[in-house]
């Protein structure tokens, strides 16, 4: 579908446009999720962190920031204050000391279990009218959304930073 061609020119509304809505989800979802998080002392960010190393304990940064949707600067930032907090510790990895794993703690365990009701209670609030052909029907749909974006090949006249792919 080309949604140029449905237009007019001259107009751009953004609420016509899927990335603008998308965007607009990810920005009041996480406004909200950072006022959900705050009684329990961590942002959003460091919430994924902690989902993320209780699924799959033992990360390097490279592979919990791709696994996070986060930068690595965010997500480097995120790992030293939950290492500070105590949530979360770094070992260098037995078959290569080069290589830096991140893993969870108890304590960020335990954070994470305390935090994690809430957060499905939000999750369920905002999918609240779906049934569950329209809740797997939109899930299909942002995954093959999501893949788009993560196609290395664009339209020519794109140019897509380095740093993005970074």
């Amino acid at each position: 579908m080309n949604i140029q061609a449905t237009k007019s020119p001259n107009i751009y509304v953004s609420d016509d446009y899927p990335t603008t809505l998308i965007r607009a989800i990810y920005v009041r979802n996480y406004t909200v999720m950072k006022e959900i998080l705050r009684p329990f002392g961590i942002t959003p960010v460091q919430w994924r962190v902690l989902a993320n190393l209780q699924e799959f304990d033992g990360q390097n940064v490279n592979a919990l920031a791709e696994r996070s949707y986060t930068d690595r600067t965010n997500l480097s930032r995120a790992v030293a204050v939950l290492e500070a907090d105590g949530m979360v510790e770094r070992r260098r990895e037995e078959r290569d000391q080069r290589n830096v794993l991140v893993f969870i703690t108890e304590l960020g365990r335990l954070k994470f279990g305390e935090a994690r009701p809430v957060v499905l209670q939000d999750d369920d609030f905002v999918i609240e009218g779906l049934s569950s052909s329209e809740m797997a029907m939109l899930m299909e749909l942002l995954n093959k959304v999501k893949h788009n974006t993560y196609r290395t090949r664009r339209p020519s006249h794109i140019e897509i930073s380095e740093t993005i792919n970074a």
